[in-house]
């Protein structure tokens, strides 16, 4: 007898891009056959007459305290939208609590009503350009690699170690690789002799050992990797929507697609709670394919899909191989029942969900186990060593001239890239000031892990702010506490709030508004819709002083990113992410 038996419907076949009519056969977590079941006998049987069936969807890439949420209260947020399995990267919570954060996102993996797999997060700290709460060394990755939970090595950050051969890069990326396990890339902007230096580890012997990479903002930068064979993420996170780049010319030139497939990223409650998870990106990725070629509703359908699930199982299927997990990413005999269930292709509005053989959305509701955890062990930490004072954001002239020209970060919208632009200041009274007329803010990162009182101060263009400060403990990827704003008042009295309240995001101007993050100052003990009021309600705070951005809180934490160019800034300074060097202010 079967378990389950969906019977009826519209069968995706996203193998051969075609769908055909028939019901399908669940026993033991596993698709036991594709047919008509007249005389077949189940303990369940659900008429899906007239809907369609596809597999469940996958996001290869994903850091899952973007969302400010537990990964268990994420993952029952994203089953409602067709995501049955995850491929996430620890990296923040790593940075800041070590083995630590991470032992919590193994042992969550085990009740999260989903497939999470955990990747060892390959750099922490991700540089040597700031200070970071934790190190996962060489050793941690042979402690860890073994472990079923892990998929392989998350994406290395590290690319001038990898090019230039420095520390102990390559040695983590030859571990996983030849443990048989996965190693995803990130190498932004990166071409030519490097990129095949970086995706060999080194060797440069035309073995593909880096495997993927999801920071392509180009046409010509994925095909050129994609070339090279690496699998390429398009990411649609809140922070950046590349695939909106990329996927129209992908499309138009007909270039292959088997080794493309989606990624979220970053992904904020919002935009999780409102607009969906995989779902939100095959949608968009259907319009797309459908504006810029000859293809049906159907058929940009059938492909969007495909990319979110038969291709991410393609790529991580050395790892399904390695232990003898059933593969999902198709509906069909033998593969892993994760299965979605909706009504329209168009609007992909999902109604049931199969997780392992089991139901656990209906009707579009989750209807599986409210389980509760325990966070207590993972509060939240901002160890400054100190209370700030107005004038510990004074910049202090450099000489005794009446104009300085400063390096300015320029940020760009819809981008974790930014500019450096040099702009000419006024010296009153030996000190530089922020101009809110000309959108200039202040910006410091304080380290907050180890009391060692290292703080840094700049000045960003692009913020918007107006009035007051805001600050958060959300940076990365040390996520050191992060402050900006237009008045020295105000910027002390956000991190000091922060400081006594262990983290979270504050708007320090006329009122204050608080947002809290317990776990780690990273993310929410507390159920999606209390997250996403609370989020939504610092957000406005944010543009109530100016800030024109949509996701200031998300903008600002990128600009501690000295991995991602051009011009970033850490707890040790301005760094030129194209040097890999701390640079002066002047």
């Amino acid at each position: 007898m079967h378990d389950l038996i969906l019977m009826g419907g519209n069968i995706i076949d996203v193998r051969s891009q075609k769908i055909h009519k028939g019901d399908v056969l669940i026993k033991n977590g596993i698709i036991a056959g594709i047919e008509f079941s007249q005389n077949e006998e189940a303990k369940r049987i659900i008429d899906i007459q007239g809907k369609y069936v596809a597999p469940g969807f996958i996001d290869s890439h994903l850091h899952v305290e973007s969302s400010m949420l537990s990964p268990l209260e994420f993952s029952r947020e994203a089953v409602k939208h067709g995501t049955t399995a995850i491929f996430v990267d620890p990296h923040e919570i790593a940075n800041v609590l070590g083995r630590k954060g991470l032992d919590l996102f193994l042992d969550q993996s085990s009740i999260v009503p989903m497939d999470m797999f955990v990747g060892i997060p390959s750099c922490v700290p991700a540089t040597q350009l700031e200070d970071s709460g934790a190190c996962l060394t060489v050793e941690d990755v042979k402690t860890l690699i073994p472990d079923k939970r892990i998929f392989g090595l998350a994406e290395m950050m590290n690319f001038p170690g990898i090019i230039y051969g420095l520390g102990d890069a390559r040695e983590k990326v030859d571990l996983a690789f030849n443990a048989g396990k996965i190693v995803d890339g990130h190498c932004p902007g990166l071409t030519g002799e490097d990129l095949k230096t970086y995706i060999s580890n080194g060797k440069n012997d035309n073995q593909v050992r880096i495997m993927s990479d999801h920071e392509s903002i180009s046409l010509d930068e994925a095909i050129e990797k994609n070339n090279l064979g690496m699998h390429i993420a398009l990411r649609y996170g809140s922070a950046t929507k590349d695939l909106e780049r990329i996927l129209p010319g992908l499309i138009k030139a007909n270039i292959n697609l088997d080794r493309f497939m989606f990624c979220s990223d970053d992904l904020d409650p919002i935009e999780l709670y409102e607009d969906g998870h995989v779902d939100r990106i095959i949608r968009k990725a259907s319009n797309i394919i459908q504006e810029n070629s000859r293809l049906d509703l159907e058929q940009t359908t059938i492909l969007a899909i495909s990319l979110a699930t038969i291709n991410v199982s393609r790529y991580f299927s050395r790892f399904f191989r390695l232990h003898d997990y059933p593969e999902t990413g198709e509906v069909a005999e033998g593969k892993k029942a994760n299965l979605v269930v909706f009504d329209s292709l168009e609007e992909l509005e999902i109604d049931k969900v199969v997780h392992s053989g089991a139901l656990v959305v209906d009707n579009g509701e989750f209807v599986g186990n409210h389980l509760d955890y325990d966070y207590s062990e993972f509060g939240g930490k901002v160890n400054t060593g100190k209370k700030f004072n107005p004038d510990d954001f004074k910049v202090i002239a450099a000489g005794n001239a009446k104009y300085l020209d400063v390096k300015v970060i320029e940020i760009i919208r819809d981008s974790l890239e930014t500019k450096q632009k040099i702009i000419p200041f006024a010296v009153y009274n030996d000190e530089l000031r922020a101009d809110p007329e000309k959108d200039i803010s202040k910006i410091s990162v304080i380290e907050r892990h180890k009391a060692t009182g290292s703080y840094s101060l700049g000045f960003v263009e692009g913020l918007g702010i107006r009035k007051g400060a805001i600050a958060s403990t959300v940076a990365h990827d040390s996520h050191n506490l992060i402050v900006a704003g237009v008045d020295d008042v105000c910027m002390a009295k956000a991190a000091n709030l922060l400081i006594e309240k262990g983290g979270g995001m504050v708007v320090i101007a006329d009122e204050i508004d608080y947002f809290p993050l317990k776990i780690g100052g990273l993310m929410s003990t507390s159920r999606i819709e209390k997250v996403v009021e609370g989020y939504r309600n610092i957000k406005d705070a944010a543009k109530r002083i100016g800030s024109p951005l949509e996701n200031t809180f998300m903008t600002m934490a990128f600009l501690a990113l000295p991995v991602v160019p051009k011009l970033k800034i850490t707890n040790k300074g301005l760094v030129d992410v194209d040097k890999f060097e701390i640079v002066s202010l002047y």
